[in-house]
């Protein structure tokens, strides 16, 4: 009965709001689905943008391997003769602005536009075409009322490609892939620095009596040496291992490395998903899947084993642009005993790889020496069987 009574009362109050003065009728489909009437201005907004990547192929063309480019400037020349400049962002893309309403904009009015990139210090474009332009024209019902009658093709960027390091009092010289060797300028302050090209490289120095050779592969990225000391060096490890911290995680966050990841001992690393932040830095200086490392906090880092292991390399960049030029120091011992130290310098436009060759270390220090953050990705090492 009470069921019944309830049920009345809903269907006579449908009624009466049916039937009551002022009451909405009931819609049909065109009141729910309209058709957009076009030729009207929207009055919104839309981007223009143009698309920097890494290109780790050099080989000038966007495809499969190559990632987006953070924090690489574009320059937009306007038809008023101003320019505008934007930095890409996570994604690769400096956007700019579009709407013929919404005046304070960055593309306002019809007219010739022209975009530039200009690329970083130590990088160069592999795509011939850091210069490009397009007129833009008035177009009623569009998202910005404006379009591009040439939208922009993706600019490619390549780090310009060297092998340096420390060798105080030594001579140094480079064979390369062609077998053509050459003598490297060693300056006053004990470094060298010399262009070379993808491939592999052999790496001879000399003092005194002390002589060293290092084999090295030149990749996507500038390689940076650790300092020569003229002894005589241990016998490489025969277990070869890479991490690139992908396998921790399986959703964009942090996660403290923990001990035994890699048969090592982790303290104070932090890996992360390169976009989980606005650093520029964790996006440029990844190099295999989505994840990087870095030093939590910007504090001190350890690696370290009970068993001696060999540090053979990693990638390193400055996870921020406000850490432009940070030191990067690391350090080695085996037991109590110090074995290793280099110094190089980190940037947030793009990565070196550090050639360590570290072998038979039982810890590992990564600091930097203004407490930023030093992103890593594939840290590589060696075991014993």
């Amino acid at each position: 009965m009470k069921r019944g009574l309830l049920f009345s009362g809903v269907v006579a109050a449908a009624i009466g709001l049916a039937m009551g003065g002022g009451a909405a009728r009931a819609g049909d489909a065109s009141d729910y689905y309209p058709k957009r009437v076009w030729g009207s201005f929207e009055n919104g907004q839309m981007n223009t943008s143009l698309l920097v990547f890494r290109d780790l192929n050099r080989n000038g063309v966007y495809d499969m391997g190559d990632r987006p480019m953070s924090r690489a400037a574009v320059e937009l020349d306007k038809p008023n003769g101003s320019t505008v400049m934007r930095l890409t962002n996570a994604g690769g893309f400096a956007n700019f602005r579009m709407s013929v309403s919404q005046r304070d904009f960055e593309v306002v009015d019809p007219g010739h536009y022209a975009f530039r990139v200009v690329p970083p210090p130590g990088y160069s474009v592999t795509t011939g075409n850091a210069w490009q332009e397009s007129d833009y024209v008035v177009s009623p019902g569009s998202p910005g009322d404006m379009i591009a009658t040439r939208t922009t093709h993706p600019v490619g960027l390549a780090a310009d490609l060297t092998i340096s390091g420390a060798a105080a009092g030594s001579r140094v010289s480079l064979t390369g892939p062609d077998g053509v060797a050459s003598a490297a300028k060693v300056g006053p302050d004990g470094r060298f620095s010399t262009p070379v090209t993808p491939g592999e490289w052999l790496v001879d120095f000399s003092a005194g009596g002390a002589t060293g050779r290092r084999h090295v592969v030149v990749g996507a990225a500038p390689v940076v040496l650790s300092a020569f000391s003229g002894k005589p060096a241990e016998a490489p490890l025969p277990v070869a291992h890479v991490v690139g911290f992908d396998d921790l995680m399986t959703s964009p966050g942090v996660f403290e490395v923990p001990s035994g990841y890699g048969g090592l001992n982790w303290y104070n690393l932090v890996a992360m998903h390169q976009r989980f932040t606005d650093g520029p830095g964790y996006v440029n200086t990844t190099m295999s899947g989505e994840f990087i490392a870095y030093n939590s906090s910007g504090h001190p880092a350890q690696v370290f084993s009970d068993k001696p292991f060999d540090f053979t390399g990693a990638y390193f960049g400055a996870g921020w642009d406000d850490a432009e030029g940070e030191t990067l120091i690391l350090k080695a011992w085996r037991g109590d005993e110090p074995a290793y130290e280099d110094h190089l310098t980190l940037s947030a436009n793009g990565l070196v790889y550090f050639a360590a060759d570290y072998r038979r270390i039982t810890r590992l220090e990564i600091r930097t020496q203004h407490y930023w953050q030093a992103a890593i990705d594939d840290f590589a090492y060696r075991t014993g069987p």
